[in-house]
């Protein structure tokens, strides 16, 4: 393996640890497995460096100081020039737009292929879609909506490949048989912690508190199902800027006591196992990575038509979805499956069955293929500065 190593810088800006930040360490894993060479390039002291360093991984730190910042473009440019000349150049992986035009700075001039990670569902900027997506030797899309909102942009098609976002199995904090006595456990804690009766219906989501994934969309279909099952609790995991919004709403509504709003959680899948329902209200959604994660679980979903959910959840088969921004439409699926015992563990089963369509190294394989292709085509037209 070691003559076709090759070395992949990985760009990620992020303050948080969400989904994409997980996405990168999947990613990263499954090549090291491989026998590539990674380094995650973050910020010092982010949740995403004390992940990567727990893990083992290899990390350079930015100050990313802001978009199209020198500083840190400098910095990195003075790690990439030991790479240049190789017979593989090294890959220059930006998982956020801010990284990709860090990424555009550093490797001006050298020898370095740039691939762009797009995974959110909203048209680029035009100046974006030239200089981060356009001009990169490879885009990679986390779901065929995303891909149709980059053409839209005016990204050239033959740029673009579709590598859905996925979980990492072995994450999975059950072994198999030990689901029951999992949940169970995790059930009575988070009982305990929050004063809610273990007997009633839970039914939640991790999502970070922020327009696109519109939870207030979920707090107006709550206040709707409460109104029919008065002992079905919401509980939400996450935090963001529409925190204090969302507070509010659920106490205008007089809901507060039963839409709970519990924080950022280290443990997703504590938070999944305990539940009898996720729910997804986003009125914007790149893929949707979650859900994966709730199909791991064995979870009923209900989710909107959001972007590139429907690449997921097929309505009927492994989860119901609505059309996003319609609390009555979200109500009612909630109820429904609320009231139907046998079509949720339906849903369930077939969910939990289709998580391995979303495995990591299915993920890295194909991201690997979108690598050697962009590297075959630069070494052809040894194109350094588009």
């Amino acid at each position: 393996m070691t003559e076709n190593r090759l070395t992949v810088f990985h760009l990620d800006d992020g303050k948080e640890l969400r989904g994409g930040q997980r996405q990168l360490l999947y990613l990263v894993k499954e090549l090291n497995l491989l026998g590539h060479c990674n380094a995650v390039v973050c910020r010092e002291n982010s949740p995403l460096y004390h992940a990567a360093r727990r893990k083992g991984f290899a990390t350079v730190t930015l100050p990313y100081f802001f978009e199209w910042d020198p500083v840190s473009a400098a910095m990195l440019r003075k790690k990439l020039k030991p790479f240049t000349g190789r017979q593989f150049p090294p890959v220059l992986h930006s998982h956020t737009s801010h990284a990709a035009a860090v990424s555009w700075l550093a490797s001006a001039g050298l020898d370095c292929v740039r691939v762009s990670h797009r995974r959110v569902d909203f048209i680029p900027g035009s100046f974006t879609a030239r200089y981060k997506y356009g001009k990169a030797h490879s885009v990679i899309a986390i779901s065929e909506a995303i891909k149709t909102i980059l053409l839209k942009a005016g990204v050239p098609g033959e740029k673009i490949a579709v590598v859905n976002s996925t979980i990492d199995l072995d994450d999975t904090p059950w072994k198999p048989g030990e689901y029951e006595a999992y949940r169970s456990a995790a059930r009575a804690e988070l009982s305990a912690e929050l004063n809610i009766p273990s007997d009633a219906f839970w039914a939640g989501s991790l999502i970070a508190l922020v327009p696109h994934k519109d939870p207030e969309n979920m707090v107006r279909a709550a206040a709707l199902v409460l109104k029919e099952t008065p002992r079905t609790q919401f509980l939400v995991a996450g935090e963001g800027p529409l925190y204090k919004k969302v507070q509010h709403l659920a106490r205008m509504l007089k809901i507060q006591d039963n839409f709970r709003l519990i924080g950022y959680r280290s443990d997703p899948y504590k938070i999944l196992a305990a539940l009898d329902m996720f729910l997804l209200s986003s009125a914007e959604e790149g893929m949707g990575s979650v859900l994966v994660e709730a199909m791991n679980a064995a979870l009923p979903i209900v989710a909107t038509t959001a972007g590139g959910i429907t690449e997921v959840i097929e309505n009927g088969a492994n989860g119901l979805t609505v059309e996003p921004k319609n609390p009555e439409e979200l109500a009612a699926a909630v109820l429904h499956l609320i009231k139907n015992g046998p079509l949720r563990e339906r849903l369930a089963a077939e969910a939990h069955r289709r998580r391995g369509d979303f495995s990591s190294p299915r993920m890295a394989a194909l991201t690997l293929k979108c690598y050697e292709t962009a590297i075959e085509n630069f070494k052809r037209h040894r194109h350094p500065l588009e």
